[in-house]
This record gives C-alpha cells, sequence and structure tokens, in this order.
C-alpha cells in the first residue's frame, strides 16, 4: 500500500465526471480519509490526479508517454547503476571467481569497504555493491572479506574471500609479507635548470634511490630501491594492511627521506616510524601533450608491505616523482641541486590517481583447485580512461 499525502483534501466534489469510471471507487476512498491505496494503483491515480491539477490551472499537461513494449528490460546490473547516487562510477570486471576467492578490478572512485558509515548505506562501497550482485560465498552468496584495501582514487586488482578458511590464509600470508604486490603508476617528470641543458626529471629518483641490478647483470631493465621513514599524523608509525587508527584513517602521512644506502644508524632513531621501500623500475616514456608541460613516465613499482599511502607519499616526498592525479602529495614544490622535481598542478578530470594496483600473487595460498597460485598472479587491465589521459591503452603495454 502507498499513502497519498495530501491527496484527500486537495479533490473536487465533481470527480465523476472528470475521471474513469474504474477510479472512482479508488478517489472516494481518499476523499474519505482512507489515504492508503494499492502499490499496482498508484502509477494510474498520479496520472489522474495530475491531470486534475493541469486542468484547474488552466495548464495543458503535458502528453503521457507510455514504454516502448519493444525496448530491452533493464538488467540487474543496469538498475543498479540507475540507483546509485553516483551514475559516473565504472562497473567493476570481474577477474576470477570460484568458491573461495572473488579477484576484481577496481574502477576509481570506489571505496574498497565501509568506512565510519553504516554498512549498506554509501552507494560508493564497492563491497556493498558485489554483495547486492550475489557475488559472495555462503548459502546466501552475500559472504564476503576484504583481504586488502585500494585508495578509493586508484584502481587495480582487490581480493575479496569468500569463506573463513580463504579468508584466513590469505591474511597469513600477508602478514608473514608472502604477498607480492605489483603497481604500474604515471609519475610526473621535471626538468633542471637551463644552466644543465634540459633533462628529464626521472634522474631526480634515481639519484634518490639505490640501484639493485640492471643490464650489466643480464637484467631486462634496471630496478632502484627507494627508502624512506613513514609516520602517521599522530607521530606512530604507520600500520600495514588495513590496521590502522580509526583517528588517523583519513589524514596524510609524513615522509623522511634515507639515502640511498643507508645504514642501520640512519634507521636507529625513527620516532616510532616505520622503514618502508618500494623497488622500481622504469617501463615507458609518456611524451608531454605540450611544450610546456613535464614528460610523464610509466614506472612498476613493488612491495611486499601494504602501508597506509607508501607507494604515493615515497615516490612524492622521497623520491620526486610525484603520481598523476595525486594532489594529496603531489603539490609540493622542493628545489634540490638544481633540479626540479615534478608536481601535480590539476587533477585528473574524473578525480583518479594514476596509480594502479596491476597484479597480485599469492604463491603460499593453499585453497582447493586453486594451484596456479603458485606460478600465476593475479592481472588487471590498466584503466580505459589512461588512453585519454596519457596515450596509453592495455594494448600497448600488456607486453610490458
Amino acid at each position: 500500500m502507498i499513502y497519498f499525502r495530501g491527496l484527500s483534501s486537495a479533490l473536487p466534489k465533481n470527480l465523476s465526471s472528470l475521471l474513469p469510471r474504474s477510479s472512482i471507487p479508488l478517489l472516494q476512498s481518499i476523499s474519505a480519509q482512507r489515504s492508503y491505496v494499492p502499490r499496482d494503483e498508484y502509477g494510474t491515480i498520479r496520472k489522474h490526479f495530475t491531470t486534475l491539477c493541469a486542468k484547474a490551472s488552466g495548464q495543458q499537461r503535458k502528453p503521457y508517454v507510455q514504454r516502448n513494449s519493444q525496448q530491452k528490460p533493464r538488467t540487474k546490473l543496469q538498475q543498479y547503476s540507475t540507483k546509485s547516487a553516483n551514475p559516473r562510477l565504472e562497473t567493476p570486471e570481474v577477474i576470477f571467481s570460484n568458491n573461495h576467492l572473488l579477484v576484481v578490478n577496481k574502477p576509481a572512485g570506489w571505496k574498497s569497504q565501509p568506512g565510519n558509515d553504516v554498512a549498506g548505506s554509501d552507494p560508493k562501497c564497492l563491497l556493498t555493491y558485489l554483495k547486492s550482485q550475489s557475488l559472495g560465498g555462503g548459502s546466501m552468496k552475500n559472504f564476503l572479506s576484504p583481504t586488502h584495501r585500494l585508495d578509493q582514487p586508484c584502481t587495480g586488482v582487490l581480493i575479496f574471500a569468500k569463506n573463513a578458511k580463504a579468508a584466513s590464509r590469505v591474511q597469513v600470508a600477508w602478514s608473514k609479507r608472502n604477498v607480492k604486490k605489483c603497481y604500474w603508476v604515471v609519475v610526473e617528470g621535471g626538468s633542471v635548470g637551463e644552466m644543465d641543458g634540459k633533462m628529464d626529471g626521472l634522474e631526480l629518483l634515481r639519484n634518490r634511490s639505490m640501484h639493485l641490478s640492471g643490464r650489466e647483470n643480464g637484467g631486462n631493465s634496471d630496478i632502484y630501491q627507494l627508502s624512506a621513514i613513514l609516520k602517521s599524523p599522530g607521530g606512530k608509525g604507520v600500520n600495514t594492511r588495513g590496521g590502522r587508527s580509526n583517528k588517523n584513517a583519513g589524514g596524510s602521512v609524513a615522509v623522511k627521506s634515507l639515502p640511498p644506502n643507508h645504514s642501520s644508524s640512519d634507521t636507529a632513531n625513527n620516532n616510532d616510524g616505520r622503514v618502508c621501500h618500494i623497488e622500481w623500475e622504469h617501463l615507458l616514456s609518456l611524451p608531454a601533450k605540450t611544450p610546456s608541460s613535464s614528460t610523464r613516465h610509466l614506472l612498476s613499482v613493488t612491495t611486499d608491505t601494504g602501508a597506509k599511502h607508501q607507494v604515493r607519499a615515497l615516490l612524492a616526498l622521497a623520491g620526486g616523482a610525484p603520481i598523476s592525479g595525486d594532489l594529496r602529495y603531489g603539490n609540493n614544490y622542493n628545489n634540490q641541486s638544481g633540479y626540479r622535481q615534478g608536481r601535480v598542478d590539476r587533477p585528473l578530470t574524473d578525480g583518479s590517481v594514476a596509480l594502479h594496483a596491476r597484479s597480485v600473487f599469492l604463491p603460499t595460498v593453499s585453497l582447493g583447485g586453486m594451484e596456479f597460485l603458485k606460478d600465476k598472479p593475479f592481472v588487471a587491465n590498466v584503466p580505459k580512461r589512461w588512453r585519454d589521459f596519457f596515450g596509453v591503452c592495455e594494448d600497448d603495454v600488456r607486453a610490458l
């Protein structure tokens, strides 16, 4: 039943001469202060009542357009997107699904899991959305347990457990640092001063990193390690994946740079900060769109930890090469040794940050029927909008 608020007092007395005979009993019941009507009659009565109001005011009501019977019905996914508070959110792609795990390619804008809001009330919560699509485990297809997180403006592989056994085994792998995550990031380059000629600012990141291996050792490319101490705004060390406190969950982290060849004495007095490392290699140089803009670079970044904002903060504040679109850490200007480090002056048009979780590797996790985990990671295609932003698409980088 549906309640017509204020309808009973507005009905005219000459109902029988203005409305179809089939609607008179229902409207008479409303006029008798019984303002509840059957749900299936709501549309009919609303249409007739709107017509009455238009006649009373001397206005001509717009003709009622009936839906084309040949039009295809909306799918469940389309219905959800229509009801979403933000229809611009892209539909997440399912990379893998079985009785144990659900792996999706998270688009930018989705929250990995609910924040402080009541569960199920946030239309941007990816966990809630996936449960509504019956993609979980259990008899009700709604058991999903997040095993790690991705920042809301970032994209890429996100793994959910469909049962308690899978959740426990993936969590153990995280705690023992047996999970390997590979990020693909687009960083902003800079240029040195005129006296040194034009040189790409990627050199600053190289100078602040320790060279681990390269072509001289038979490798395909040079691999570097960037290190720093991360501290939360409260002064405590940044916790690993999902373990941060609510007090500082939304704040930025502070970074204390470490020299490339740092020793144990450099990390002894870190004020309860956490020493973090990332390994990176250069994949592509992306040409500048205008002569005045800086060159961007596609990097591959790996880490075995999941400290809050670890990749974003280290690249921007310790390495001088912020990620495109990252206004939180990239809008800082600092001259050092004549270099002009990269800087983020404006956001990307969709509000995203060009950090993509390219792959997640779980070699030590043992689950029934998933022997391939020992050899193959889960891989997510790069965002389609990277073609517009940086001129690259999945076909261009698949072989890298």
